[in-house]
């Protein structure tokens, strides 16, 4: 009887120690997930912008890489240090090659908030650009280089008048899209030819109504996973926001209107992000701070076009919160669409498209990513701190912060 008694004694005091290891955790609130994935996140941190590769399990930074563009299988990020596009290889952080490029060139920004593009779908070809001179405010000359990834080869310069921007270039690397901008607000989309060597005369028109200039500020873009298409997302000064569908095959766009107002008027109207399914069938534009969300068709057999819209609970303030990289994932069977924003995440159904779930309700989250296999959901609020969420129940299981700097985007999840 007296053993007993003690065996219960020693078993209540390991209970209350438990208790008490689990209430002072530190940067750690919660329980630690029991699997481990590497999280690569984009921060600008002491001046500098870089990607670091971060331990869900420990919350230990493996190493940090220089902030670049990657392939779509992750093998290769390509950034630019001085003159040199350097080739480093993302699970090691060691350098693949370097090729100089004879001046100082930059690459393309992919979103609004920095993140660096310049990719063609598939990831062969990379385009870098550069500019010098001033008129009416504006560069007055532009280069670029065509290079290809699979030689580290640059296969063309281009040299042209006048302020011209990346926009894409296509798989074949025949078929380089730019915009030339005009003044401050208007520009258009030219097409140039990259194995002639021109620009075509054409203006890249939008098919629906043939307007050539455009208007707006571009958050994100997305291509399907065949590379036939680039959806980007727009928002205008006192209009409503929009997609712009640009046909990688072909000199033709479409532009598909979205409920909203102007970013001027509303600055809800900057937390825009997009989602496409995994099979390409179904692409998604969503809003939590104004509550709504879109569904549109890419347009594998047909022209790109807004299947439905609808409205969902909104956030109640968007103060103080900055627009996102890209904040919305879709699960890989497609009825799930989630999205960050500044009032926490929301678990939206895409066959109804209302929503069935909330979480961090008191976060403004910048950015989502999924682990593979899709067991945990990875958020990252603007004050740098990570939430690790279990997408079959919708609850938080950790919380910490790696203190790595300011965020920019969660670019990646991959297993440990």
């Amino acid at each position: 009887m007296g053993d007993e008694v003690k065996s219960m004694r020693m078993v209540g005091a390991l209970i209350c120690l438990g208790v008490l290891v689990a209430g002072c955790g530190g940067t750690q609130e919660l329980l630690r997930p029991t699997r481990s994935d590497k999280l690569y996140e984009a921060v600008t941190a002491r001046g500098s912008q870089l990607v670091s590769v971060i331990d869900s399990r420990s919350h230990s930074t493996d190493r940090r890489l220089p902030l670049g563009v990657p392939t779509g299988d992750w093998r290769h990020i390509y950034s630019i240090v001085s003159t040199s596009l350097i080739d480093t290889d993302p699970q090691t952080g060691a350098t693949r090659s370097s090729i100089q490029l004879q001046g100082t060139y930059q690459l393309p920004p992919a979103t609004a908030n920095g993140l660096p593009g310049g990719l063609s779908p598939n990831g062969q070809w990379l385009v870098v650009e550069a500019f010098d001179g001033s008129a009416n405010g504006m560069p007055s000359s532009t280069h670029m280089l065509v290079i290809d990834t699979t030689t580290s080869r640059v296969w063309r310069k281009i040299d042209l008048g006048g302020y011209f921007r990346f926009d894409a270039v296509s798989n074949d690397g025949d078929r380089l899209y730019l915009i030339q901008h005009l003044n401050g607000k208007e520009y258009y989309v030219r097409l140039y030819d990259v194995i002639g060597g021109k620009l075509d005369d054409n203006i890249v028109v939008d098919k629906s109504d043939g307007n050539q200039a455009m208007v707006g500020t571009r958050l994100s873009g997305v291509a399907t996973p065949d590379g036939h298409w680039l959806f980007s997302m727009y928002v205008r000064e006192h209009e409503s926001p929009f997609i712009h569908a640009l046909s990688l095959d072909g000199p033709y766009a479409f532009c598909l209107d979205l409920p909203g107002h102007g970013y001027v008027d509303s600055g809800a109207e900057m937390h825009w992000s997009l989602a496409i399914n995994r099979d390409g069938s179904r692409l998604y534009a969503v809003n939590p701070a104004t509550g709504a969300v879109a569904v549109i068709s890419p347009g594998a057999n047909d022209a790109p076009a807004v299947l439905r819209t609808a409205r969902f609970d909104k956030a109640m303030s968007v103060a103080g919160s900055a627009s996102a990289a890209n904040a919305a994932v879709v699960s890989a069977d497609g009825a799930t669409l989630v999205v960050g924003g500044p009032a926490g995440i929301a678990w939206i159904d895409t066959a109804s498209l209302r929503v069935r779930a909330h979480a961090l309700a008191d976060w403004s989250v910048s950015s989502l990513g999924l682990s593979p296999g899709e067991q945990n959901l990875y958020a990252i609020g603007d004050d740098g701190r990570i939430a690790v969420i279990s997408m079959a129940t919708t609850s938080v299981s950790a919380k910490f912060d790696p203190a790595e700097g300011r965020p920019m985007s969660l670019m990646r999840v991959a297993a440990a």
